[in-house]
């Protein structure tokens, strides 16, 4: 946001600094051409290359201006942006997902509006043809509203992506609600079907599970406070069940990781003081599914123009860092000690000249695939739940899911890769392990900008491990288990690691999630002579092995 944003003066001569615990770069390793007010981003792979593209919605309050994309060509993004929209408008943020369930990801965009003109201030949705998104808006919605932000989310359980909308005007101090479009197997009201009970202008909304029940509560960042809409299986409370406010100012940005990782997530929210609130970075712990009202860290009390925060575990320790930014202010990083956040940064950047940098968004993602590491989790069905938090956020592609062994079509859930969750149209049977999700996700992520000054462009910031640190194909020195021959001509010995007596359940799946062998092991060593379970004889490919959830390992068999 934009409106009343003054230049600053001065020439700032200290570009940036990192620490080894903060693998980033001192400088952009790559920066966009454009000249846009670029202010939502969003990673996703739109021509099905098999490499995520950089989608930006653009104008904020300062421009008409047309959203694009910077398509990624085998881990290069282009620096000017070959896919633009037809409809121009002063755009505010940007959600990705697959709205319609075709299996593409769609372009969601909130519009804000400017001054004095601010051009039709409705919501709109562009899908995805499989090449790129159609230029044309494929939906807006009819009623119209000052929005900065929105967010997409299965909130009532059907298996199809839901649309929340911020709303109002804190600089015209014009009231207004939060609301909800709902999907109806790929078809969206263009009337809002639910909206909140507090009419205080809100500028940050995002879904999530925060008490693990498997439903999306709806989190709403306002000036002065944040509240929760709880959810009841799928029908969500109008009015606030959880309000904080201590110290919080102007809300702009929200976000959900586990820095803890005792498996529920917790709360990062960036208060603005251009209107004379709190500024403020603050982490809120998430107690068993309740989150306290009382920050546990909060950092850039002396800054003023605190914008955006991303939760990203970028050095590969799974325990998530913390970017933030701001207008005129540097992007940095805080480093997370096994659970604890760091209050001073652990990397910044900043150019030489402060006035070039007016951070909208922050997003982690692996732009060269250098990083990717496969992961299969298995998940209690019970005949009730359908929706199912992931272990790592964001991740980069959902590869399959399987219920009961069978591999599910895109009709049949939904899911959101930047907040980690599946949703099922249809609460999956009751047994043990049978919901199954293969995806993957970045082990030291890259770290992207936008950027709101339009003469400098957008940033990204490669991760500086070095790729292929880890080798998955072969056997981890110290891992929870080896296997060797790895590749093998036939059998293959699995030797597990761990000192515990307890058994162990070994499970051996083909590339494409289907599940071919399983066993509970005694012993810590076990031979498997590269047949099925009913000694079925099993093509050479790659098959995965996983033990008790360990790193999955790829085992390459050739036919004997």
């Amino acid at each position: 946001m934009g409106k009343v944003k003054l230049l600053l003066c001065g020439l700032v001569f200290v570009i940036g600094f990192a620490s080894t615990q903060i693998p980033l770069p001192t400088a952009p390793s790559w920066s966009s051409r454009d000249n846009d007010y670029s202010t939502g981003g969003a990673f996703g792979d739109i021509d099905r290359n098999g490499f995520l593209d950089f989608c930006i919605s653009n104008g904020n309050d300062m421009a008409m201006d047309r959203n694009t994309v910077y398509f990624n060509d085998n881990g290069i993004l282009e620096q000017t942006a070959s896919w633009r929209s037809s409809d121009s408008g002063y755009f505010g943020h940007s959600y990705l997902g697959d709205v319609n369930n075709d299996g593409l990801q769609d372009l969601a965009v909130a519009y804000l509006g400017g001054y004095p003109s601010g051009g039709d201030y409705r919501a709109r949705i562009y899908l995805n043809s499989g090449s790129g998104f159609n230029p044309i808006p494929w939906w807006c919605s009819v009623d119209r509203h000052t929005s900065f932000d929105c967010a997409l989310g299965d909130f009532d359980l059907d298996g199809d992506l839901d649309l929340v909308i911020s709303a109002g005007d804190v600089y015209g101090g014009r009231g207004d609600s939060a609301r909800i479009y709902r999907n109806n197997n790929g078809l969206f009201d263009t009337l809002p079907c639910w909206s909140a009970g507090d009419s205080v202008p809100s500028d940050a909304v995002r879904f999530c599970d925060i008490d693990n029940d498997g439903d999306l509560d709806l989190f709403v960042g306002q000036r002065g406070k944040v509240t929760m809409y709880r959810n009841n299986d799928g029908v969500l409370e109008a009015m606030p069940y959880w309000v904080a406010r201590q110290g919080i100012g102007w809300v702009l940005r929200m976000e959900f990781g586990d820095y803890d990782r005792d498996g529920f997530l917790d709360l990062a929210v960036a208060s603005n003081g251009q209107m004379g609130d709190p500024n403020s970075i603050k982490v809120f712990h998430n107690n068993n599914g309740v989150l306290d009202t009382i920050a546990i860290f909060t950092m850039q009390r002396r800054n003023r123009y605190s914008s955006c925060v991303a939760w990203g575990d970028v050095n590969g320790d799974s325990y998530p860092e913390l970017a933030a930014g701001g207008w005129w202010e540097p992007v940095v990083v805080y480093a997370n000690n096994l659970g604890v956040i760091d209050t001073t940064p652990g990397w910044q950047w900043r150019p030489a000249n402060l006035n070039n940098l007016v951070c909208e968004a922050l997003l982690w993602t692996d732009v060269g695939n250098r990083h990717l590491v496969g992961e299969m989790e298995s998940n209690n069905g019970n005949g009730r739940r359908r929706l199912f938090n992931l272990a790592h956020r964001p991740i980069q592609f959902l590869d399959s899911v399987l219920v009961n062994g069978s591999r599910l079509g895109y009709g049949e859930y939904c899911y959101d890769p930047h907040s980690g969750w599946v949703s099922f149209n249809r609460a999956p049977d009751s047994g043990t392990g049978n919901v199954v999700l293969f995806y993957r996700y970045s082990e030291y992520p890259d770290l992207a900008v936008t950027n709101w000054d339009r003469t400098n462009g957008n940033h990204l910031f490669m991760n500086t491990t070095t790729a292929g640190v880890k080798d998955l194909s072969g056997v981890s020195s110290g891992a929870m288990f080896e296997v060797f021959p790895n590749p093998s001509f036939g059998p293959v010995m699995i030797k597990i690691n761990t000192p515990e007596s307890k058994p162990k359940r070994v499970r051996i799946w083909t590339q494409d999630g289907r599940l071919v062998y399983q066993r509970l092991v005694r012993d810590r060593v076990m031979v498997w002579n590269s047949k099925g379970s009913n000694g079925e004889f099993l093509p050479g490919g790659i098959y995965i092995i996983d033990v008790e959830g360990a790193r999955i390992k790829l085992v390459k068999l050739q036919k004997d």
